[in-house]
């Protein structure tokens, strides 16, 4: 076996290990809050849209 073999399979075990921290980090049960919040991000302006007159476009888009 040589160095670049070695080089390698270490580099693929750190890689996994790697993957496997963040899946556990994703998956805590500390994160579930921000995750939760972040899906509730895009119906939070629904109002808004709602109430905007129909003659304007909604963000600055030109008609």
């Amino acid at each position: 076996m040589d160095w670049v073999t070695i080089g390698r399979s270490l580099f693929t075990v750190v890689c996994f290990a790697f993957f496997i921290a963040v899946l556990i980090m994703a998956y805590s049960k500390r994160s579930k809050n921000r995750y939760e919040e972040a899906a509730n991000l895009p119906f939070l302006d629904d109002d808004k849209v709602e109430e905007a007159p129909h003659d304007q476009a909604s963000h600055g888009a030109r008609k």
